[in-house]
């Protein structure tokens, strides 16, 4: 077995924690620092989860679990590149393991995607969820119709979160800024859109039935276009489709003229061009039809008129550091990037899978950390106290997990009865609590 190594973890999200956990589990003698640029920990679970959805984030009480080891320390508000040098990091630890996910929203490729009024996944869910970076994204909801891209979880979140009313969302921790202009919105349609046929879709049954159960609002769909049945090889994916095809055929039927609230599932159009001059006025699509088991256009277009649109449509890596990117995720092999150096989770495999499977990705590659450091004697890296010491020479105000637990309580005091939290989404009034506690 390796020596107790010295391991620092970029990123506290999922895929960050479940390493963090192999390790403490297979070589107990590490000791490991996971930094995160955020002054709070477990990345996509506070800021990607859906704030409707508080049972999947009851996950991060096996996380806390991991952060109470007395070889594990979190240390918030670092950010890698802007606090802290990759080298650097190199320098000062035998391991460096990136967990950072894909933080860029995959790009539509079409003309008019500059416009304001478009944004992608990322800038939406993390501006309702509190994000402090995207505090300040602001999109203008006086409108009547938004237009969702994707076919996925994430754009029935997006669809679901706007179409909610007040009381639906009395038991979320959906930001104040955001509750402020999603409930005063007069949106009175949402058009989910995926170019691939309803079979295809890539909903988790659970999120599609929820739209079923929407207060102020009716789900309509086109079931011409549902098939009868569907048959597969894999006995699960047959189930979970054939279940979801049974909702969408209890949802209404897409008529000329609606009236109230709707939303509506499209399915086997592209969009082709964001229309409008500024700003979004419209979206033109190209109608798809499944050949070979690809969406290919047959030409014939039609346009929905609309003031909003959020592109689902997966994420990807950007530069980070230097670090090598390729097709949209780190180039590495079975995990390796370096002498030194790893990458997990969505950074190393692309933005694929539920929060569980980053469990099994990253327990392998802490296998394969091991195995490389199997012969490996005490490298005399300074580690953990060469991290304080690079703080305090930059005047960098680190949070520990203590002063996160000071942080979580405040906003657990300041919610609602109903609400399980109520956010700060500033980094400085995270800071400034940590300030009067002291």
């Amino acid at each position: 077995m390796a020596v107790g190594l010295k391991i620092v973890i970029v990123g506290s999200g999922p895929a960050g924690m479940y390493a963090a956990g192999a390790i403490v589990k297979k070589n107990p003698d590490s000791v490991i620092d996971i930094i995160d640029k955020l002054a709070t920990p477990y990345g996509l679970v506070r800021a990607g989860v859906a704030p409707d959805h508080q049972t999947t984030k009851n996950v991060t009480r096996a996380y806390d679990k991991i952060m109470e080891n007395e070889n594990v320390r979190f240390v918030g508000n670092i950010g890698l590149a802007t606090d802290i040098p990759l080298e650097k990091l190199r320098e000062i630890y035998d391991v460096v393991i990136i967990a950072t996910g894909t933080p860029k929203d995959r790009s539509l490729g079409i003309p008019g995607e500059d416009k304001d009024g478009v944004f992608g996944a990322q800038t939406f869910v993390y501006w309702y969820n509190g994000h402090p970076e995207f505090t300040d994204a602001v999109p203008n909801l006086e409108i009547e119709t938004a237009v969702v891209i994707g076919n996925g979880n994430v754009a029935l979140d997006v669809a679901r979160i706007l179409m909610r009313t007040e009381a639906e969302m009395a038991s979320s921790d959906l930001a104040d800024h955001a509750a402020k202009k999603i409930f005063n919105s007069p949106l009175q349609r949402v058009h989910v859109v995926g170019r691939r046929a309803p079979e295809n879709a890539q909903f988790s049954s659970k999120e599609l039935s929820e739209f079923g159960d929407l207060t102020s609002a009716k789900t309509y769909t086109d079931k011409t276009s549902l098939p009868d049945e569907f048959v597969s090889e894999d006995k699960k994916e047959t189930k979970v489709v054939n279940t979801n095809l049974d909702l969408l055929r209890s949802f209404e039927q897409i008529k000329p003229s609606i009236t109230g609230r709707s939303v509506h599932l499209d399915f086997l159009a592209s969009p082709v061009e964001i229309l409008g001059d500024t700003s979004i006025t419209g979206v033109k699509f190209e109608r798809n039809e499944i050949l070979d088991g690809k969406a290919v256009g047959t030409g014939e277009t039609y346009e929905i008129d609309c003031q909003l649109l959020v592109s689902c449509i997966g994420y990807e890596m950007g530069i980070l550091e230097g670090l090598p990117v390729e097709r949209g995720v780190i180039k590495n092999e079975e995990g390796c990037v370096g002498k030194g150096l790893y990458v997990v989770g969505w950074a190393k495999r692309g933005p694929s899978g539920t929060i569980g499977t980053n469990r099994i990705d990253s327990q392998n590659v802490v296998d394969r950390i091991l195995e490389d450091y199997i012969n490996v004697e005490d490298t005399a890296k300074p580690g953990p106290e060469g991290l304080d010491a690079w703080c305090t020479e930059n005047n960098i105000h680190a949070v520990s997990f203590d002063d996160w637990k000071k942080i979580d309580a405040a906003e657990k005091e300041r919610a609602s009865d109903e609400s399980p939290r109520r956010k700060f989404v500033r980094t400085r009034d995270m800071l400034s609590i940590l300030d009067e506690s002291r």
